[in-house]
């Protein structure tokens, strides 16, 4: 790993400022599902919230309420996930995310305004389901806009800032659900109204700054809009429109785009199972997705104040603030984890030692509640301190692995014609196993108890076996060349990544989809030239 150097990290930011603001910016959109994520567990443990719906804990479907109550979101996530395929590619990326933004805060505005002069659960369910459709149309776009636009160099770490931002959110509303216990002492439904309210201003944000970020220049080329496309791309690369290296990569993504401009949704359904290669790449990403639920980590994330209880840690303040801290450790290691990890150990590997080191802090919770049950009363032991420990041992190996980098590999290998389409598969699929980790979490806490948590260890392992075979490296890889990685036997590709002098990541980090056919790739940038710089006659004789 490359020695930190404060000088190299800051020419870095200078050298990519747009690209990392464009980030900035839209991962907001990440901030939107990791604050609501964070804050449903803690305002269902509040005394003031049971009370507003008139909800009795001791009750025997209060278990099943919760689940009801935190995975409605993730059903409108799912449908949300579902329409990205065509929002964002008829309005395009940019619209697409201000549209999602929209209905969020609308969403957002009916759950802090729910229980008045009511007890019933109806408008709260309707707000989540609003709002969790704004959620789930902006987490499919969001990696799609930010790969499409981020430098190769940088394009990990910068499609990770969503999973960055998320964990804020996350931290963020840990600590308001913590602070606000500490401050409303009452039954008052300003308790936990005021982290509903909160959960706007990231919307907010977003709302403002994306006004001003360019149009992704690769849908723009999907439109045929190449001076558009032109333009979006040399402001992102802070360049003029006419830089060598400006028209260079505008001349691959065109080549890379010829034959499937506006492709209807029969006809990608088609091209993502045209070929093995094609339905290898569709797929890792919707697998990818899959594999990240059951990690258990939302099991954490939504209900880590009553996980933390079940291990032996007393009062709800106390679970609230162990919560808190287990956001900020979850900020902590993604930010590091981006800044030294992602292009640098590269995807595999974090993915890997991620895999390993969760497996570990899950099997060690699950077999320490088995051999030592906490009862109540009981004082924390040793075992039960490090149990708490594993907790956030847990975070620590899901920040830099599991958390981003499915998003990153899943805007990476999709195929630039397909992409909208197989991130909308992929985000659907993680909205659905959200949903249903969401739900089934608290059934098994109070049914299976600590097979809970073994269970996920052993999702773990197998994700650990599946990223060794079927896994490509893909650092510093150009969007247009990936597809070299899916040619001939995959899996003993794969397996070849797994030792980094051997990874073919290295051979393709130079690569030029132009260097493939120099005449089709003259053709290709004798037309781009043409409409980008005016005045400029570019002939070509056949």
């Amino acid at each position: 790993m490359a020695k930190f150097d404060l000088k190299l990290v800051w020419a870095d930011i200078k050298a990519y400022r747009r690209t990392y603001i464009l980030t900035a910016v839209a991962s907001f959109g990440g901030m939107l599902f990791g604050w609501d994520t964070g804050l449903i567990g803690g305002v269902l443990t509040m005394d003031a919230f049971q009370h507003s719906f008139n909800l009795d804990r001791r009750s025997p479907d209060f278990s099943n309420l919760q689940g009801n109550i935190v995975s409605v979101l993730q059903a409108g996530c799912f449908f949300g996930a579902l329409s990205s395929f065509y929002v964002s590619d008829t309005f395009g990326r940019k619209n697409a995310m201000i549209i999602a933004d929209i209905i969020f805060l609308i969403g957002s505005l009916i759950q802090t305004l729910c229980a008045i002069n009511t007890t019933s659960l109806a408008q709260l369910y309707v707000g989540r389901v609003i709002g969790g459709f704004g959620v789930g149309l902006i987490s499919a776009v969001v990696p799609t806009y930010i790969g499409e636009n981020a430098n190769k160099e940088i394009r990990g770490r910068c499609i990770g800032c969503m999973q960055l931002f998320n964990v804020t959110g996350i931290c963020l509303s840990f600590f308001v659900n913590y602070g606000i216990s500490l401050q409303i002492k009452s039954l008052s439904s300003a308790k936990w109204r005021v982290p509903f309210a909160l959960q706007m201003l990231p919307g907010v944000l977003l709302l403002i700054g994306i006004v001003f970020q360019n149009e992704s220049p690769r849908w723009l080329v999907e439109k045929n809009r190449l001076e558009d496309a032109a333009k979006a791309l040399a402001k992102v690369r802070a360049k003029s429109a006419n830089d060598k290296d400006v028209r260079q990569e505008l001349d691959e993504i065109v080549k890379d785009f010829e034959g499937h401009k506006r492709m209807p949704l029969m006809a990608q359904l088609r091209a993502a199972c045209s070929s093995k290669p094609m339905f290898y790449r569709s797929s890792l990403a919707v697998i990818l997705m899959f594999n990240q639920q059951w990690t258990g980590t939302n099991s954490i994330n939504y209900y880590a104040p009553q996980i933390f209880q079940s291990i032996g840690l007393k009062g709800s303040s106390a679970g609230l603030f162990a919560t808190g801290v287990y956001g900020i450790v979850k900020i902590v290691v993604t930010a590091i984890g981006l800044m030294a990890f992602t292009e640098q150990l590269g995807r595999k590997w974090s993915l890997l030692i991620g895999s390993l080191g969760q497996a570990f802090a899950m099997f060690y919770i699950g077999v320490n509640q088995a051999v030592n049950p906490v009862k109540e009363g009981d004082p924390l032991t040793g075992e039960s301190i490090f149990a708490i420990v594993c907790v956030y041992l847990f975070v620590v190996f899901y920040s830099f692995g599991w958390g981003p980098i499915p998003f990153v590999l899943s805007s990476e290998c999709s195929p630039n014609h397909v992409r909208s389409l197989v991130m909308a598969a992929a985000l659907m699929t993680q909205w659905l196993f959200n949903f249903v980790i969401a739900k089934i979490t608290p059934l098994m806490l109070s049914g299976i108890t600590y097979g809970t948590f073994l269970l996920f260890g052993t999702c773990c392992i197998i994700m650990g076996v599946y990223t060794i075979f079927c896994v490509p490296e893909t650092k510093n890889v150009p969007l247009e060349s990936i597809h070299h990685l899916f040619d001939g036997d995959i899996i003993r590709g794969c397996v070849r990544d797994t030792v980094p002098r051997l990874s073919r990541a290295k051979q393709l980090q130079h690569h030029h989809i132009t260097n493939d056919g120099a005449s089709d790739a003259s053709s290709a940038s004798a037309a781009v030239h043409k409409r980008i710089v005016p005045g400029v006659q570019h002939v070509e004789e056949a």
